[in-house]
């Protein structure tokens, strides 16, 4: 076994995950029964409020696959923005090594790294936040 392992897991996890947020937003795939959906909802598919009579509404897809998500508020859609928190999912993380993990979360650039542990070497979650160069947040992974 590669002695390396959580730093070579660590960095591939955050290649793939900036694989992903730094992709090109793809064009929208509206279908025929997408343009019924729209032209018969009555509601915004991100707030669940009605539409206004007169009211813009505007066809939302999702900027990573392209697909329809429904009619929306033009605000609405405005700020629907990329989530910043990405879960990566562990089936029965305190059973497993995490804490070769955690060690390594470093390698992923800068950011604060949070720890949930249940003891020493267990942990129940742990996160680190990846920061852009300006120091802001870009995205937060929550294990």
């Amino acid at each position: 076994m590669d002695e390396n392992i959580g730093e070579i897991f660590c960095k591939h996890v955050k290649n793939e995950i900036d694989k992903v947020w730094t992709s090109e937003a793809k064009d929208m795939i509206f279908k025929e029964e997408d343009k019924a959906n729209f032209e018969t909802l009555m509601n915004c598919w991100i707030c669940r409020k009605d539409f206004e009579d007169g009211e813009v509404r505007i066809r939302d897809h999702c900027h990573f696959t392209g697909k329809y998500r429904g009619a929306a508020h033009q605000k609405c859609n405005a700020l629907f923005r990329k989530p910043k928190f990405v879960p990566v999912f562990f089936h029965t993380l305190s059973g497993y090594d995490a804490h070769l993990f955690v060690k390594n979360l470093n390698s992923m650039g800068e950011g604060n790294i949070g720890c949930i542990p249940n003891t020493e070497e267990k942990y129940i979650s742990f996160s680190k936040s990846i920061q852009e160069e300006e120091g802001k947040l870009k995205y937060k992974l929550r294990f």
